[in-house]
Parts: structure tokens; sequence; C-alpha cells
């Protein structure tokens, strides 16, 4: 799926199926069943303290309240807190310390997720001595504060809870306040192994629906159209029991990450799906591209041929070199140089992005130096138990008929050694005969 990308239109389904999933926080997240509690404080006991350890925290301050709620405080068990709460992980001698400061009305909940050593509860003296105490005590010259310019997530912390702070625990404190970028990318982007293999078989569906809706089975020439092929997934993906986070159809010219259309599918088309699903609280992202053979064809035309040929080497030249240490930004450079050595220009986006409890979730874009568009997240190094989908988008005019696009994109984990899919990968352009 295009980061950032805009629908052209919206159509109506001709099925009744479940609408559009919106990916949410990971506490909150949907499709089958929502993350466990028991996920959660799983993730926080063996996730968080390497992260806190490997970019030097020694606290991650997370605040929020009701209506102006911090995204990550959902993934920490705090999702409904209704006055201010702190959520505070610090680096012990003995370990990784959690302590929970709330509203006496919301200490049962905070409790009951089993994540924290102490919850400390107020009532009418407010949190302000409470936290002031804490962090006084702990002394902690790194303090992580969710302020980022490059990674929404991250950026929970509001200009207003940020001057409470700062009235809270001085200037001096608050001048120890880092970005908790880098920790949030380590934290949440990384998957335990159970998480794993849920996006391993959520891919496996995701990918079978699509090659299946590049079919004969689905796609009948001069009769289907793109709703038709929207319809099929949508179906598929409920009877599993999923839901569809975004879908795009696009049969012939380019038109971005658009919405499936009334338009029919005819031979000569390409016709390329953009599709993820959300299973038990985690989302794929996957593209597939066929070509509608017409009348006495038995193969694409050269020029279509290049064009998936040189996507596909694309793709695996990124995914070989996809390993713990590496940059967003190197392997994006990889597929636009393999696209320049074959003579197309690199895409006007990145070339792929993290998967996991959303269809772009958190840790290294796998895009270009453009700063205004990406910031640094670019350049955030990839880390072991990390999801990615890699999908190097080839765009090239083509016979008259403006802009044609080879959508591939597959999704892998980071192991120790480097990528490993999640699923087949494509081998060959889909022919629809």
């Amino acid at each position: 799926m295009l980061r950032n990308a805009r629908s052209a239109g919206k159509s109506h389904f001709r099925l009744t199926l479940p609408a559009l999933f919106l990916a949410l926080p990971l506490g909150a997240a949907g499709g089958g069943t929502a993350v466990s509690a028991d996920v959660l404080r799983e993730r926080v006991e063996r996730l968080l303290p390497s992260a806190m350890e490997t970019h030097d925290i020694d606290l991650w301050l997370v605040f929020t309240r009701e209506e102006a709620a911090d995204p990550l405080a959902a993934d920490l068990g705090g999702g409904d807190a209704v006055a201010r709460m702190a959520l505070l992980f610090d680096r012990s001698k003995e370990g990784l310390r959690k302590t929970a400061i709330a509203a006496s009305y919301d200490v049962v909940p905070l409790e009951e997720t089993g994540i924290y050593d102490e919850v400390l509860s107020y009532k009418s003296e407010g949190i302000k001595p409470h936290l002031k105490k804490f962090v006084t005590a702990l002394d902690p010259q790194r303090i992580a504060v969710n302020v980022s310019r490059d990674m929404p997530i991250a950026d929970g912390l509001t200009a207003g809870m940020r001057n409470y702070l700062e009235e809270v625990l001085g200037q001096a404190i608050v001048a120890r306040f880092v970005s908790s970028e880098p920790l949030v990318a380590s934290f949440r982007g990384r998957r335990l192994p159970s998480e794993v293999e849920i996006l391993r078989e959520a891919a496996r569906h995701t990918d079978r629906f699509i090659r299946n809706a590049l079919s004969r089975a689905v796609i009948t020439p001069g009769v289907t159209s793109e709703i038709d092929v929207g319809a099929y997934l949508r179906s598929q993906t409920a009877e599993l029991g999923a839901t569809v986070p975004f879908i795009s159809v696009v049969a012939g010219p380019a038109r971005g990450h658009s919405d499936p259309s009334d338009r029919v599918i005819q031979p000569g088309d390409l016709v390329r799906i953009d599709f993820g699903i959300t299973l038990n609280g985690y989302s794929t992202d996957l593209q597939r591209t066929a070509y509608v053979l017409r009348e006495g064809e038995s193969e694409a035309p050269p020029q279509i041929l290049k064009m998936w040929e040189t996507a596909r080497k694309a793709a695996d030249l990124q995914i070989a070199a996809m390993k713990p240490g590496v940059s967003g930004n190197e392997i994006d450079a990889i597929a636009r140089r393999t696209f320049e050595q074959a003579g197309f220009e690199g895409p006007p986006h990145g070339t792929g992005h993290a998967i996991g409890f959303a269809v772009h979730d958190v840790g290294p874009l796998l895009g270009p130096d453009w700063p205004e568009r990406y910031g640094t997240t670019v350049f955030l190094k990839m880390e072991e138990d990390q999801t990615f989908a890699v999908e190097p988008i080839l765009y090239a005019p083509y016979e008259g008929m403006g802009e044609i696009n080879i959508g591939l994109e597959e999704d892998v984990v980071i192991t120790s050694s480097g990528a490993e899919m999640l699923h087949e990968p494509l081998a060959d352009l889909i022919l629809i005969r």
C-alpha cells in the first residue's frame, strides 16, 4: 500500500460486507479478536527492556488523559484513562520497573492488565505531588517522552500536557527530555514469535485471496468489474473471520491507490490489486499484478514483461539486503538503482514500510532522503523481529495509454541473518487467459 496515497474516489459495493477497518492502536486493534492483555504484558516484559537499553533511555514517561489520549497508551493498558495518567518505565538495577500513577477511578483497570509493578492512586491532590516525587527520587538523565516530528504514533504528548510537565517537574528535569521515536520504533515495531506466526498465517491467506481473484475463476474479461473483484476479496476475508483495512483494484492505466470502480476489465488490461487483511489484530499488505491476454497472445507484451522483471529483480535485491543494522534508506536505494539501470525512473514514493498492528506501522521507512516528506524515519535501522512490506512499484508510459504501473509487494520478517518471507513469493507475472 502506498504511504500517504489518496483514493481517487469512492465506490459502492454490490455485496453487503464488513466496512473498512481503520487501523487502531495495538490495544484496540481489530480483526477477529483484539490483541489480548497477555500479549500486551508480554510485549512490555520482553521487548521494552532491550529497547530502552539500546537507546540509552533511563525513563519512558507516557502522559495521557481523556479526549487527548496518547496513541501509545492503549499498548500500555492505559487506553481508557479519564483523568491525567502517567505510565512510567524505568531501568533499575533489578531490571525494568513499571509504575502507573492514576486517578482513583482509573486504578483498577490498570491493575487488571498485570503490566505494572505498582499503581499509585491520587484523589483531590491531583497527580502533581506523586509524579514529582517519583521522578525526583529516580533522577533519570535521559527521559523519553512522546514528541516526534516524523513518527505520528510517537507524538502523543500534547503541548498543554508538556507545559504541565514543566510546571510539575521543573525546567532542569524537562531539559532531559528526548524524543521517544527510536525507542518506539524498537518496542512497538518488533514482534513476538507468536505475533509473527499470526502475521505469517494472515499473509498466506492474503496472497491466496489475491491469486484467486486474479484468475478466470473470478475475472471474465468484458464482464467482470473492479468492484466485482473487490467484493470477492471482501467475501473471502469475511469467511476467514478477518477484516479488510484497505483495498485497491485498478484495471488499465495507473490511478494511484484507488478504490475499486465500476470499470469493466478488458483484454490487454493490467489489473493491479493492493490489499491486506487484519487477522486477530495484525495487518498484512500485498500487491499483485496480472495481465489480461488478448486473443492470440500467449504472453504479455515485451515492455510489460520488462517492467515486471525489473520490479521482481528490485524486490529480490531489496529482500536479500534486509537485515539488522541496515537503514530503510539503504534498502530503498537498491530498488531505485535497479530501476535506473533498466532505464526507468524511481517511484515518487517510498518502496516499503513496516507492517503489523497497522498496515503502515512503526519502524524504518524504505524511502529516499526527502526530508519534507519522510523526515528521519528512512534512517532508522532495521532490527530483528520487525516486519515489513517491500513494494518497489514501477511506473512508465505505455502505448498511448498514459502511465501504467507494476504493483509488487511482499511481506517479510527480519531475522538475525536476514529477511524471511511470510508467504510464497510471486515468481511470474500473472496471466489471465
